[in-house]
């Protein structure tokens, strides 16, 4: 009879893993509701990622260059691959340049081009395009809180519960 041993430290590895795994999804499931901004370093162009309370990733512009997914690849987990939908606010080289990088490595469900005035509504946020000329402005609405953004506005990331809005980083 062929005795085998099994190896604790690998079965105490794997438990390690599993449990691990388990605090990640559990969080997700049981994080409150908050929609996060996310101001994409592009260098001199424009790009903001918006991830909605109920899952949904947005791009409004696309910055200059192909550096747009150097950003996003800091910003989304790295098994993501698609974008919800991608939101254009003009036809600008600063605001369009990396469109073809982002197509290229993205899957995207939906693409606007979102004229001045124009309001886009993703469930509980709005999204309401203020200018669109080289440097836009963008209002995003949820809850009883709104935030404007330019591209003065400083890089990092912001998130609203609803009822504030705090910036992280």
């Amino acid at each position: 009879m062929i005795r085998t041993r099994a190896k604790t430290p690998h079965l105490i590895f794997i438990l390690c893993g599993i449990i691990v795994a388990n605090i990640f999804i559990y969080r997700d499931i049981f994080a409150a509701p908050v929609l996060s901004i996310i101001m994409l370093d592009v260098g001199k162009g424009s790009a903001l990622l918006v991830r909605t309370p109920h899952g949904k990733t947005v791009l409004i512009n696309a910055g200059p260059d192909a550096s747009i997914l150097r950003a996003l690849g800091t910003a989304l987990p790295m098994w993501q691959r698609r974008l919800d939908a991608i939101i254009l606010t003009s036809g600008s080289a600063n605001l369009v340049g990396g469109l073809p990088a982002v197509m290229g490595r993205y899957h995207v469900s939906a693409m606007e081009k979102s004229p001045y005035g124009k309001r886009l509504s993703l469930g509980a946020v709005s999204i309401d395009v203020l200018t669109t000329t080289k440097s836009p402005v963008v209002r995003l609405s949820y809850g009883a809180t709104a935030l404007t953004i330019s591209t003065s506005t400083p890089k990092g990331v912001y998130i609203s519960d609803g009822k504030t809005i705090t910036k992280e980083n």
